[in-house]
């Protein structure tokens, strides 16, 4: 197949969750013998090195700003198009995507994300089937954010909930074809849009590239893994700060908690002048050092959705994670078995010292996680969704 990818940015370097689900899947496309192309918002020194990297036959860079402007986010009060997919609105865009059908001809055209729906009627225009991914379902993300957010934030991100609600069922009801990342978000679509055509693809982790190190382990340490600029991580860890930490850490004064991921907020910047029990390490190149010292990986997570790529990369690691229900929602990992669920609530202390008290407990846990991960190895996560595609261009052709 010959298929065009869109999407609201690069996947290179592939440093976060959205990057990484993105890049790995054309990576493994190609490596199948499909042949795609990529149009992305970025700058062209990361089109090109994904190119190489990715095997695409080629990726051109979209010069547009994708940036929160605080003032235009304010005036998106007065316009029913909820302001974040507003930003990835764009003319360059939309030539350049004229410009590839002019040049050659593809098979689907795969858009990465709800915010890229606004090229659905240009692709289907086009006489094209048009596929979108969505690694969240974005109203959901707004509408949990908006319980934990205080006045009068709260009161804006409902508001755009609403409005993201209402721009996402258009997209699912337009599109060819959906695919979820989990079954819960495959549901949502369907609650919304129940004419929709939805296929679920989970997220993937390599394999080779997360692997267990227990010689690495360093008894009594606590790791975070995600990117700080995503309010649901931060407002996560500082629930943890403030309602779990202090319990842990009188409990195992020895503990250290280490937070890794890039654009730490001021205050958590400050955490470690505070409690030098505390590391933030702020952008690292490379996790898995990290990842691979901890005796316990948290994710402790009040909102947000998906499937979270970090605790597929711990437990292919052989880690012991601790998430809350809501962080390991498409997870399929037995409670007790491969991960434990702990609410947001006293328990989640209470499992974390338990855990840290019993190496023979995170043993046999992170070698049950690690056979469960094996599951989700991004060939076998690629190679179903190729017959999802194949599978709606079937369908056109009956």
């Amino acid at each position: 197949m010959k298929i065009l990818f869109l999407a609201p940015k690069i996947p290179w370097p592939a440093t976060d969750g959205s990057r990484i689900a993105l890049y790995e899947l054309i990576r493994h496309m190609t490596a199948r013998g499909h042949q795609a192309a990529f149009l992305g918002f970025g700058n062209p020194g990361a089109a090109d090195e994904f190119r190489t990297r990715a095997g695409v036959t080629w990726a051109k860079a979209i010069p547009h700003d994708t940036s929160t402007n605080y003032l235009n986010a304010a005036l998106a009060v007065l316009s029913p198009m909820p302001y974040t997919p507003s930003k990835y609105r764009s003319g360059a865009m939309t030539a350049a995507v004229r410009e590839a059908f002019r040049e050659q001809r593809f098979d689907l055209v795969h858009l990465e994300g709800t915010h890229m729906a606004h090229y659905l009627g240009l692709v289907q225009g086009l006489g094209v089937q048009a596929i979108l991914r969505l690694q969240n379902v974005e109203w959901i993300l707004e509408e949990r954010y908006a319980r934990t957010a205080v006045f009068p934030l709260n009161v804006y991100v409902r508001v755009q909930a609403g409005r993201m609600r209402a721009f996402e069922t258009r997209a699912c009801r337009q599109a060819d074809l959906c695919v979820a990342i989990t079954q819960e978000d495959a549901e949502r679509i369907l609650a919304i849009a129940p004419d929709a055509s939805v296929a679920v693809s989970p997220a993937g982790v390599d394999l080779e590239r997360y692997y267990p190190q227990p010689m690495s382990e360093e008894p009594g340490t606590i790791v975070f893994v995600g990117a700080l600029d995503w309010p649901p991580n931060a407002d996560a860890i500082r629930w943890f700060r403030t309602k779990v930490w202090p319990r842990i850490a009188q409990e195992e004064p020895t503990a250290r908690w280490i937070v890794v991921g890039k654009s730490p907020p001021a205050d958590i910047l400050h955490w470690p002048e505070e409690d030098r029990n505390i590391e933030v390490t702020g952008f690292v190149d490379d996790v898995r050092p990290h990842l691979h010292r901890a005796s316990v990986v948290i994710v402790p997570l009040r909102s947000g959705g998906g499937m979270r790529l970090k605790i597929l990369e711990a437990m292919a690691a052989g880690k012991t994670v601790v998430s809350t229900p809501m962080g390991a929602e498409g997870i399929s990992a037995g409670n007790g078995e491969e991960i434990i669920l702990a609410d947001a609530d006293r328990s989640y202390g209470v499992e974390v010292v338990r855990l840290l008290r019993q190496p023979s407990e995170r043993k046999r846990i992170g070698k049950a996680a690690r056979a469960w991960a094996e599951g989700y190895g991004w060939d076998g996560i690629a190679a179903d969704l190729e017959r999802e595609y194949q599978a709606l261009l079937g369908s056109r052709l009956r």
